[in-house]
């Protein structure tokens, strides 16, 4: 290959590059790509996951659907109204065990094996995070776990 055909590839590649980028931001089919905050939240809330706001914020979480809400209910029915809140700290090389123990402990939690259980067939015994976090005796399981490894 030579020079001149050289600089005339060049030249497409950059035609054709030029080309592209002018359709795809002239177009305007980049805007409103991104979901807005409510946007992701009702996302996620229709896969069933649990969407909860930082701890600095409101302390509310988005109920989950299905059988993890009709369990809360119930579990919210046997015990009586008063809410327990308690703050774990997590720390390194803690297992699944200690922290059923404690939740157990504190009255978050009645079933402390169950629990430890529910961590380690779901797979959440591995992803548990080191840190505070603040837990209530009207969690499910299920929230539990998604606060400890989030």
């Amino acid at each position: 290959m030579n020079k001149a055909v050289l600089q005339g590839l060049s030249a497409g590649i950059i035609f054709t590059t030029t080309i592209f980028a002018g359709f795809y931001y002239g177009t305007g089919l980049i805007e409103g790509t991104t979901p807005t905050a409510e946007e992701a939240k009702e996302l996620l809330v229709k896969q069933g996951f649990v969407v909860s706001l930082p701890m600095e914020e409101t302390k509310k979480t988005v109920q989950p659907k299905d059988a993890d809400k009709v369990l809360m209910e119930n579990e919210a029915s046997k015990k009586d109204q008063s809410i327990v809140s308690y703050t774990i700290k997590v720390k390194t090389n803690m297992n699944t065990t200690e922290i059923a123990d404690r939740l157990s402990k504190e009255k978050i939690i009645d079933d402390a094996a169950g629990f430890d259980a529910y961590m380690n067939e779901h797979d959440f015994s591995k992803k548990v995070q080191i840190g505070e976090f603040v837990v209530t005796n009207n969690m499910t399981y299920r929230q539990l776990a998604n606060t400890l490894t989030h």
